[in-house]
């Protein structure tokens, strides 16, 4: 949400440039491992893997409506 507050731009989500090269399954699997680390249950369902995946895109991306 831009201006939402004014003098606070936020900086995302980004436009989604395609395909973005930066967006990769290491991506997706690094957060995976910080989420663990930091007590979080570890990603290991092929679902799970599904929606981190999507939810990060969702939080990075602008929705192209």
């Amino acid at each position: 949400m831009r201006d939402f507050i004014p003098g606070w731009d936020r900086a995302y989500p980004v436009p989604a440039p395609r395909p973005d090269p930066r967006f990769s399954e290491q991506v997706t699997h690094d957060v995976a491992a910080v989420l663990a680390a930091h007590g979080f249950p570890p990603v290991i369902n092929d679902f799970d893997w599904g929606d981190l995946d999507q939810a990060l895109a969702a939080f990075l991306y602008e929705d192209r409506k």
